[in-house]
């Protein structure tokens, strides 16, 4: 049967293109004006996917995402936004949205979003091979906090990992349970966030039959599903103080019980915590435990953001174009110099869903192996920092040695730019060791720590 998929939009010119796309691709799409009629046809069909405008006539993306994920927590949600609000797209990921797309909507991107999407939804539930299509990235914070991966990951020492939304908590989660003794066990995935208060306990810890309204089967909650394995929690200061109790017990006593059952059940699970959160200044507010903030704070690794890995940028952003290359059957292969200084100054808020979405919609919109700043969003494409305009533009009047500068640094970042920005082929290319490259590149301010 043909994956269904409604799509909620007022926009009824775009929404019937989408329909007939969709319906031309293999997918059975069907269509809502309104969040409210969406809202009740998620009550009486099943779907597998629900790809909503984030604004709409008779309420907005985040009351939307709230009402579907009380009817079906686990239902795939894509948000459509305009650019201008990203910020809010990522406060919708947190809120568990699986993705965003951007206006003016490309068919193809959205079609490929979908596939990937529902042709994952299964594996973080399985054990498997760690997904080698993720790198770490050169720059000297990402290669400590991969050292410290190391040495956590044959202890069963519960890791709290701190860090914005969209750095890369979940990898450095995956990378520590792929490298343990637990490997071939169960990695699963929770997003706190976009569990409905309701549900968390049946959610964690499960429920008997007849235990509640709903409950019509036995259900076991994600614990007794990681059994032997590793369980990742996403976003854990959203979890309520009562379900913070009955965390903090399964961590210390390794038994949990579920709702409507009075026996002890054993479980070996892996603990690993993420927030983007300061979960210290929760404590002193009294919003977060503080017995189960230093349970869960045996060892901390703090995932600094994008723009504080420059060294990394331009690295994923060639990684994200070569999977673009494959999505969307192209060929692009290079970043010109304007927009190489725009990828290593612009603060990158969405971190690194932010650059993947924007540099694969670059490579949609190159007409030739180049990515160009035409190739941007509007909001991408107007941005300029200052202190990089300064360094990289001459005034008037320039004397020879400027000249000179200018010139060479310009040279540099050509070279930078052939070799993918990897220092080593570019100091080859400059016929320079890999120290004086190094030394020119802080000199010259190209790339920052």
């Amino acid at each position: 049967m043909n994956n269904k998929v409604l799509v909620i939009d007022d926009d009824t010119y775009m929404c019937n293109l989408l329909e007939n796309f969709l319906d031309n691709n293999g997918f059975k799409a069907t269509v809502s004006y309104t969040g409210a009629s969406g809202i009740e046809k998620l009550k009486k069909q099943k779907f597998d996917l629900v790809l909503c405008d984030f604004r709409l006539p008779d309420t907005d993306g985040l009351k939307m995402l709230e009402q579907i994920k009380e009817i079906n927590q686990h239902l795939p949600v894509i948000i459509i936004t305009g650019y201008a609000d990203v910020r809010i797209a990522v406060k919708l990921m947190k809120m568990g949205a699986r993705d965003y797309v951007t206006k003016p909507i490309y068919h193809e991107e959205i079609l490929q979003t979908i596939r990937k999407i529902l042709l994952t939804e299964e594996r973080s539930t399985k054990p498997g091979p760690f997904d080698e299509k993720f790198i770490t990235g050169e720059s000297r914070k990402m290669q400590d906090i991969m050292k410290l991966t190391d040495i956590v990951a044959p202890t069963n020492m519960t890791v709290l990992i701190q860090g914005e939304t969209g750095s890369g908590k979940e990898f450095i989660a995956r990378s520590i349970h792929y490298k343990s003794p637990r490997k071939d066990k169960p990695f699963l995935a929770v997003d706190c966030g976009a569990i409905p208060k309701d549900l968390a306990n049946s959610e964690l810890f499960g429920h008997v039959k007849g235990s509640f309204t709903g409950a019509i089967n036995d259900k076991k909650g994600v614990f007794e599903q990681a059994n032997g394995g590793t369980l990742f929690l996403d976003e854990i200061g959203n979890l309520t103080l009562d379900i913070q109790i009955k965390l903090l017990r399964a961590l210390q006593e390794r038994v949990i019980t579920r709702i409507g059952e009075g026996k002890n059940i054993a479980v070996d699970v892996r603990i690993i915590v993420a927030t983007n959160e300061d979960l210290k200044n929760h404590v002193d507010q009294n919003q977060f435990r503080e017995d189960l903030f230093h349970r869960i704070n045996e060892f901390k690794i703090n995932l600094p953001p994008l723009r504080e890995r420059k060294d990394d940028i331009l690295i994923f952003a060639n990684h994200f174009m070569n999977l673009a290359n494959k999505d969307l059957g192209k060929n692009v292969n290079k970043f010109d110099a304007e927009v190489v200084e725009i990828l290593l100054h612009y603060p990158w808020h969405g971190n690194l869903r932010e650059l993947k979405n924007v540099i694969k919609r670059g490579v949609l919109m190159a007409e030739d192996d180049i990515i160009t700043l035409d190739c941007f969003p509007d909001e991408i494409k107007s941005y300029r920092n200052d202190a990089s305009i300064a360094a990289n533009t001459s005034k008037d009047g320039v004397g020879l040695k400027q000249a000179s500068i200018e010139a060479e640094k310009e040279i540099i970042l050509n070279a930078l730019i052939e070799a993918n920005y990897n220092k080593s082929k570019a100091a080859k290319l400059l016929e320079i060791d890999r120290k004086t490259l190094y030394n020119k590149i802080h000199q010259y301010g190209i790339s920052l720590e």
